[in-house]
């Protein structure tokens, strides 16, 4: 009788070891791409509410500068969009050595999870005396 005849065929505990850790980091990995990727979901669906909301901002202040020649320095607030607490800064300079062209700096920020997002946005707007 040889050797291979009566050996038992099977894995051995090395190899049950292996397998077992490479699938052990291939979840990890898995989990990993899908966490950051419902990461940048919710960065994205937070960014397209208040995308709109900004540039409606922005529109009232070059609007008002255009008209009255300022917003009167700086203006802030908070506001909810999907039960999510958004605080906005809003603050008007003039650019330059021209006094008829302001600039205008618009900075929303929020919390996602454990951290702090932020969006900015600057516009310049005229005002030309009648």
């Amino acid at each position: 009788m040889s050797k291979t005849g009566n050996r038992k065929q099977g894995f051995t505990l090395i190899e049950v070891m292996v397998a077992t850790a490479v699938l052990a980091f291939s979840l990890v990995l898995i989990y990993q791409a899908f966490f950051i990727s419902l990461d940048s979901f919710n960065y994205c669906s937070n960014f397209l509410d208040v995308v709109s909301w900004a540039d409606e901002k922005i529109w009232q202040s070059q609007d008002s500068i255009g008209r009255l020649g300022s917003i009167a320095g700086q203006a802030e607030g908070s506001f909810e969009s999907k039960s999510r607490k958004f605080d906005w800064r809003i603050d008007e300079d003039i650019a330059g050595q021209n006094t008829t062209l302001h600039k205008i700096n618009l900075v929303l920020s929020w919390k996602e999870g454990k951290r702090d997002m932020q969006l900015s946005r600057t516009a310049y707007a005229i005002y030309e005396k009648q």
